[in-house]
């Protein structure tokens, strides 16, 4: 396992980000479960591309692999895999999930402008699925009232908001400060695996050689991030297998 290093500024990468997936976000809807899935796979993908490998193109959105991208002279199929904490991110994704349906009530409210909301949520919420209804109302008249008025009243959900302009309504969960836990050997052979069993039918569906990109280091306490390198010797019909830390902008070649 090694990491790969890059000398370009935030700024670049984010410059050459919008070259390499805004045609292929043409028609996909956020609103959707299969269009967000793929929308954060572009954005992960082409941050990556951008940042390590800029001469590089998607040139296909498929699936079985994920992509295929290509150089002008060399191609690949890339499929793109989160390892995540399934319990955590299970909770994660019950109050993102709420603040989605948050965000639809805003769009349909003319009194309320385009802004983006960060809320705060507390520690040790507790609700269960049978909550969700109640909690989308609740949150919805506490977010409106927070953006019309700037004012956040006393609640039982959320600990502390920030609000600043946006071109649209767009309502964000954060779960606070967390202690990430270091991704382990076993985690990325676990994966590898998963993925190896269904290699034949990636190959068949490009006849190219393939790269694996394990994707770590988002921003909530599913999330996984490197502590050390792991010495990793993979056994694999990969071309290719990477460990990206997204949130970072770490890449580190296992293979």
């Amino acid at each position: 396992m090694r990491q790969l290093l890059h000398d370009i500024e935030f700024k670049e990468t984010h410059s050459r980000l919008g070259l390499k997936i805004n045609s292929h976000l043409n028609g996909l809807d956020k609103s959707k479960k299969d269009d967000k899935q793929k929308i954060l796979e572009l954005c992960q993908i082409g941050k990556l591309l951008a940042t390590y490998f800029n001469d590089f193109e998607i040139t296909q959105v498929i699936e079985k692999p994920d992509f295929i991208i290509s150089n002008g002279q060399t191609q690949f199929g890339l499929e793109h895999e989160l390892i995540l904490d399934s319990k955590a991110k299970a909770q994660e994704g019950f109050y993102e999930n709420i603040c989605e349906k948050v965000e639809v009530n805003l769009e349909n409210d003319p009194s309320v402008p385009n802004v983006l909301v960060n809320l705060h949520l507390k520690d040790n919420l507790s609700f269960k699925i049978n909550d969700k209804t109640d909690l989308i109302t609740r949150l919805t008249e506490l977010d409106k009232h927070f953006i019309l008025t700037g004012e956040l009243y006393d609640n039982d959900i959320v600990n502390n908001a920030h609000r600043m302009k946006h071109t649209q309504k767009s309502v964000n969960a954060n779960f606070g400060a967390y202690w990430q836990k270091a991704i382990t050997k076993d985690l990325i052979l676990e994966y590898v695996s998963k993925k190896e069993s269904k290699i034949s039918a990636y190959r068949q569906n490009t006849k190219l050689p393939l790269w694996l990109v394990l994707i770590i280091g988002g921003v909530g306490q599913s999330s996984f991030e490197v502590n050390e390198l792991l010495n990793i010797e993979l056994t694999t019909d990969f071309h290719k297998v990477f460990l990206y830390e997204d949130f970072d902008n770490k890449l580190y070649e296992l293979k």
